[in-house]
């Protein structure tokens, strides 16, 4: 049984390799984040199993951008950005 918390619930729109619009929901479930996205096409929500780096990018720029309108708490920011170092390191990406 999922448990979820629609406050953590954060969605947006990306562009995938053959330039199609991909909407994307991360949902924080009180251990980790859980990705699903979809299409205009598409229906129906599908499991992002292994989110990339990419994607936790662009949730710490939404999460940043709620924090600035003061409809998130910091420490939401600061979790992801612990995570985003943590996946960059594990990676061998530098830090910029």
């Amino acid at each position: 049984m999922k448990v979820r918390l629609h406050s953590q619930q954060h969605e947006w729109r990306s562009r995938d390799e053959e330039n199609q619009v991909v909407i994307i929901r991360a949902e924080w479930d009180s251990i980790k984040w859980n990705f699903t996205y979809t299409t205009k096409k598409d229906p129906e929500w599908h499991d992002l199993p292994t989110p990339l780096l990419h994607h936790f990018e662009e949730l710490r720029e939404i999460l940043f951008n709620k924090y600035q309108r003061r409809r998130l708490p910091w420490r939401f920011v600061e979790e992801l950005d612990a995570h985003i170092v943590k996946m960059r390191h594990e990676e061998g990406v530098s830090e910029d």
